[in-house]
């Protein structure tokens, strides 16, 4: 059997507070923080990804879903980390922080291949430390694939992840 792995690029807009969401189909209470790594959060059905940027229009974001572990893209990125994520319907979508929800905002992703449950989250993030956005190159590289339950780790750290208290080497 071939591995699956799809591939997308989709423009997020971000109104305020440096934050991209990865949230399961019926992620309506996201509950506690229950893991974090430095760059990510992930309560109940919601990851909470960081970006550099405050807010940002057409935010460039490629995300890799996969029945498999795809690999770090190690030089690709400057900073990578890994955290569990737990989907209980097996679809997933993109939305930038919005004072109100908007339909129109969503970016839907393609489903999970495992269906529900667990899953590892792979978050690139390349040019954490420039001041104004710079949205010609691919910045913000997301993975998931269906995975058993670990910690989360910092793959490869950088300037952002060295200033979180809570990163795990």
């Amino acid at each position: 059997m071939n591995p699956y792995a799809e591939t997308v690029q989709v423009e997020v807009d971000v109104e305020d507070c440096s934050t991209v969401f990865l949230i399961d189909g019926d992620g309506d209470e996201a509950g506690e923080v229950e893991q974090s790594v430095a760059l990510v959060q992930v309560r109940q059905a919601v990851a909470e990804l960081s970006i550099i940027y405050q807010g940002a229009d057409g935010l460039p974001f490629t995300v890799t879903v996969a029945d498999h572990d795809p690999g770090a893209d190690l030089d690709g990125y400057e900073e990578i980390v890994e955290i569990d994520f737990m989907s209980p319907t097996g679809e997933v979508l993109l939305i930038g922080w919005r004072m109100d929800w908007d339909d129109a905002a969503v970016r839907r992703l393609p489903p999970l291949p495992a269906g529900p449950g667990v899953h590892r989250l792979r978050y690139h993030i390349w040019s954490t430390l420039m001041e104004r956005p710079d949205f010609d190159g691919n910045h913000h590289y997301l993975q998931i694939w269906p995975a058993q339950p670990s910690a989360p780790i910092v793959v490869k750290p950088g300037a952002w992840t060295a200033h979180w208290n809570d990163a795990v080497t």
